[in-house]
This record gives structure tokens, C-alpha cells and sequence, in this order.
């Protein structure tokens, strides 16, 4: 889901297509009759969505199936988590067979909402973490496979105008909100003799419980999501000036 705020900004706010989009693209005519305005950025979201899994180089977005993120970073200290953990190499498989729920957008006010559905996602990678969950002791080092069900996503996004160290006037965005509830999962470890044990009690305590770690684990995948899509979304929308966007 992470780089489909920006793909749904541009879709929402674009009236005109513009060489920069993929083709079949098509403008929506800003209208008073918002539900006609939604079917419309909703037809223009379909034309994209058979590009996403290569990417789009003219908006500078990459693949996204599998989306390879080089490194991931996460420090939190929650009631019932503490964690600090330094993963790289990660692949996601599966954000593009997403399926679209509700969506509102306003050209106006430069708002948009979408609600979709991840029916299964895969995650690999290695991992290096420091920290508890609950009694369980999170520590070690190697290497992490996900599968992940029925994933539900939220976005809610409010954008602005600025204006670049050029002087040209672009949309950026200013609010978004994030909703990540994720339905079921298991996972597999793999690490070094040195890191077995915690290695295997944690995949056996998630695989137990996989409904209490994603909610106790709910906020960080919520603020890693916003924090991806954010850098994702600017990269597109930078590349489109607020005239190619809002004529």
C-alpha cells in the first residue's frame, strides 16, 4: 500500500494527462458532483495500477512487486514492545493485487480518502533487533520471512501548495493519516547457531498469537507505512508543477 497515496494524489488531482503519466491516463473534469468525480479518479487509478509493479520512471517511482526497500530503521518503546531494530534488503510481494474499498477526492480542498484491501502480502529480509515483547526477549540477528492476510488500510491525506527554490508552484502533501490493521500472519526466522533459541521462541510466540502481536505492534507498522508513503508520494508529486496538476 505504501507508495499508493502518491499514485492516488496524482490520480485525484490531475486534470489533464500529462506526459509524465502513464498512458491511458485520462482527465477528470472538475465537477460539482463529487460522486462523479470519485468514478472518474477511480477509473484513472485501474489505467495505473498494470503499471505499478515495474514502476513508473517519469514520476520517479519504482517497482513496487516486489518494492525493495534498502534499509528500515525502527526505535520504539511502547508499553508492551520495546524495540530497536535495523532491517535491510526487505522485499514486499503482493501491494499491487490490492483491492479498492472507498475512496472520496476533492480537487478543492486538495483531499483525498481511500479505503482498500491487501488480500496477502509477503515480506523478506534480514534483521538485526534489540529489545521485548510483552516477557519475550527480542534479540539476534539473521534473516526473516512474513506472510500476511486480509490486510486492511486507511489513508487519509491533505495536501497544500508551496512554492520550489525555483519559484514554481507545486502540491505537496501537508496531513496523512494511516490505518493499518493486518488479519493474520506467521512468520519464519532464521539465524546463526549463537541466535537460534530467541530466534525460534519468538517465530513460535508470533505463530501462537499473531492476532495479540499485530496489535501490539499495530503503531509502528501504522508510522513505518505514513513514513514510506510520504517519501514515495513526494518523489511523484514532485515531478508534476501545480498548473500540470490543477490547470
Amino acid at each position: 500500500m505504501m507508495m499508493f497515496v502518491g499514485l492516488f494524489l496524482i490520480a485525484a488531482w490531475t486534470e489533464v494527462a500529462v506526459a509524465e503519466l502513464p498512458p491511458g491516463v485520462q482527465a477528470c473534469p472538475r465537477t460539482n458532483d463529487l460522486a462523479q468525480y470519485d468514478r472518474c479518479v477511480l477509473k484513472q487509478l485501474n489505467a495505473i495500477t498494470p503499471y505499478l509493479a515495474k514502476g513508473i520512471p517519469s514520476l520517479k517511482l519504482p517497482a513496487l512487486d516486489p518494492l525493495f526497500l534498502p534499509s528500515l530503521t525502527v526505535d520504539r518503546n511502547l508499553e508492551a514492545l520495546k524495540i530497536k531494530a535495523n532491517m535491510s534488503q526487505i522485499r514486499v510481494y503482493g501491494a499491487t493485487n490490492f483491492l479498492i474499498d472507498e475512496l472520496k477526492a476533492n480537487p478543492n480542498d486538495l483531499s483525498v480518502a481511500i479505503k482498500v484491501q491487501l488480500p496477502h502480502i509477503h515480506v523478506n529480509g534480514d534483521y538485526d533487533v534489540q529489545g521485548r515483547l510483552l516477557l519475550l526477549p527480542l534479540n539476534g540477528a539473521g534473516n526473516f520471512r512474513g506472510n500476511f492476510t486480509n490486510t486492511e488500510v486507511q489513508v487519509s491525506a491533505q495536501g497544500r501548495e508551496v512554492t520550489d527554490k525555483n519559484g514554481v508552484q507545486r502540491l505537496e502533501i501537508d496531513k496523512l493519516l494511516t490505518k493499518i490493521r493486518v488479519g493474520d500472519g506467521n512468520i519464519k526466522l532464521r539465524a546463526p547457531p549463537t541466535h537460534s533459541v530467541p530466534a525460534e521462541a519468538a517465530a513460535t510466540f508470533f505463530n501462537a498469537n499473531p492476532r495479540l502481536v499485530l496489535d501490539i505492534a499495530s503503531p509502528i507498522i501504522e508510522d513505518t507505512a505514513g513514513t514510506v508513503s510520504r517519501a514515495l508520494a513526494a518523489r511523484a508529486l514532485g515531478v508534476l508543477t501545480k498548473t500540470e496538476l490543477l490547470p
